[in-house]
């Protein structure tokens, strides 16, 4: 079966409203209604009805949606029930702080291994991750089937780093660097 291709709209409201009821969940609540979604994300009410609706989500008249079914149809429209492996490049103050963020496992990325050229970090465990040299990077890719990375490294490294995925066969690269990269079109 071929997936469904959803408009940039679409996935943008899906995902503002996911990130709303999150929050309500970890508040405790157990049901939001359609006005509590369009109140604070800043759609329009009707077209949050209208959204629910198109994807088969149901709620009570009066009660509204239960919190747990629209995460769960959420992540499953958003493709976020699918586990996506991914590789961290820069186990420094940065990339230590994106292996703490636990959103990312929210989302269906899980953190495969953890990439350094520096030999001071190499070898040693980090949030439960053993920090392997950059030079493995295209073995490990290309044994594991990794397309995605988050580069995490200091500005002056950056394209050095990019050129090292791009050769791996990295299709993504989610540029943490306050800096631009270059990557071929493709």
């Amino acid at each position: 079966m071929a997936e469904k291709i959803y408009s940039e709209g679409v996935i943008l409201r899906l995902s503002q409203y996911l990130k709303y009821i999150v929050q309500l969940k970890e508040l405790g609540k157990r049901t939001a209604t359609s006005g509590d979604i369009s109140s604070n994300t800043g759609v329009n009410s009707a077209e949050v009805r209208r959204d629910l609706i198109y994807f088969g989500i149901k709620g009570k008249r009066g009660v509204g949606f239960n919190i747990d079914d629209l995460i769960n149809s959420f992540n499953k429209i958003l493709g976020y029930d699918r586990s996506v492996r991914i590789a961290l490049i820069g186990a420094g103050n940065l990339g230590k702080a994106i292996l703490k963020y636990k959103m990312l496992d929210r989302f269906g990325f899980r953190i495969e291994n953890v990439f350094d050229n520096n030999p001071e970090v190499i070898g040693k465990l980090i949030s439960g991750y053993e920090v392997l040299d950059i030079d493995q990077v295209k073995n490990i890719f290309k044994k594991k089937n990794i397309e995605i990375s988050i580069l995490a490294v200091p500005p002056g490294s950056a394209q050095k780093g990019t050129d090292i995925l791009v050769e791996a066969g990295v299709k993504v690269i989610i540029n943490y660097t306050s800096v631009p990269i270059k990557t071929p079109p493709n």
